[in-house]
């Protein structure tokens, strides 16, 4: 621990600590800082399972009081109260907010706390969080110490609608993933939560395009359209060819083993899977939504980057990956190569270094 970090703490605020790339992200951020400061406080604004493991040093504050039993509109007070009741006792370094749903929430808590307040969203740069919530969240972020954006593109909407001067851009961090021991196998692996802009439902589509038999699609995750997406792949003529093995934990094993990331979103802040796939030194492919995937992927060299709804060029390069195993070899490899400016070392310490600096 370097010396001038001794007797800081830092408090960590989610809501949940679900199975979600954000979750997953502050999960590894306090893990990695644990080493750093002194303490590390993980908040978390709702009771339920935690997915990640976490270092046994983190001191975790959830309150003992569920939504289900008060109703939102006492829920929220409740919580309110003991989020202000946290701070005074805490009385951390800093305080790093992370959910554009929730950080305003989180600012308007410590008023008066004395409590430095870091905030980062963690969706698509444009994403509206609804009327409300769009109108007031430019405000209420200029109270924060600071904000951490994801990708460049975030930073520049960030500063456009708050006018904050203390933005900085700080990708996610990507575990940096051992080759696997074994062959990769003919496997299309998409993985992610089963809501409506993943897109899996495309990615049954494409793979009815598949002539080569031998090839099997392979569904990692769960969420509420996952009924729906596994009622389409019933009636795929390649049905017998498709699994959905829900979430599992640890999902390196699949990364390494896959023979294809197939990645469909049209929406996302930072693609979790998608970099931890290229770690592992998969071949990806991946529409080239808003923000994110253009981040990670350097097209035609570290994976593929389709022009968002091009359905028939994403079926060609995916195509051409099943055809051309010396093609797929070469992407993977340039895919991990690329993926060490991620290392979640570097990452995490930049984080506490943005926050004890400003």
């Amino acid at each position: 621990m370097n010396t001038d970090k001794k007797g800081k703490s830092l408090s960590l605020v989610i809501a949940s600590l679900s199975s979600g790339g954000a979750e997953r992200v502050i999960s590894l951020l306090a893990n990695n800082l644990a080493d750093q400061v002194a303490q590390i406080n993980l908040i978390v604004l709702t009771q339920g399972p935690r997915f990640y493991e976490l270092d046994p040093r983190i001191k975790v504050y959830e309150p003992d009081f569920k939504i289900e039993d008060l109703g939102r509109l006492k829920f929220t007070i409740r919580n309110f109260l003991w989020l202000r009741s946290l701070w005074k006792k805490l009385n951390a370094s800093a305080a790093l907010s992370f959910g554009g749903k929730y950080n305003a929430f989180v600012l308007l808590s410590a008023l008066g706390k004395g409590q430095k307040i870091f905030v980062s969203d963690r969706s698509r740069p444009s994403i509206s969080y609804g009327k409300f919530l769009d109108k007031v969240n430019p405000i209420i972020y200029r109270r924060a110490a600071g904000i951490v954006a994801q990708t460049e593109r975030a930073k520049t909407l960030m500063a456009r609608a708050t006018g904050h001067k203390n933005i900085k851009v700080i990708p996610n961090p990507v575990p940096q993933i051992p080759e696997g021991t074994e062959m990769r196998e003919k496997v299309i692996l998409n993985a992610g939560r089963f809501i409506g802009s993943k897109h899996q439902d495309w990615l049954i589509q494409y793979f009815e395009q598949i002539e080569d038999q031998d090839w099997i699609l392979r569904f990692l995750g769960e969420g509420p359209l996952w009924d729906k997406v596994k009622a389409k792949a019933a009636q795929s003529p390649k049905k017998e060819q498709i699994e959905f093995l829900g979430n599992v934990n640890p999902i390196v094993p699949y990364y390494q083993k896959a023979g294809i990331f197939a990645f469909t979103s049209t929406s996302e802040g930072f693609p979790n899977a998608l970099g931890e796939a290229m770690s592992a030194g998969c071949p990806v492919i991946s529409f080239d939504c808003e923000a994110g995937p253009a981040d990670l992927i350097e097209n035609e060299v570290s994976g593929y980057l389709i022009d968002e709804g091009n359905h028939e060029d994403y079926i060609n390069k995916l195509k051409l990956l099943v055809a051309e195993f010396n093609k797929r070899e070469e992407l993977g490899a340039a895919a991990r190569e690329h993926m060490k400016r991620f290392e979640e070392t570097e990452i995490c310490m930049n984080y506490l270094n943005f926050m004890l600096a400003s």
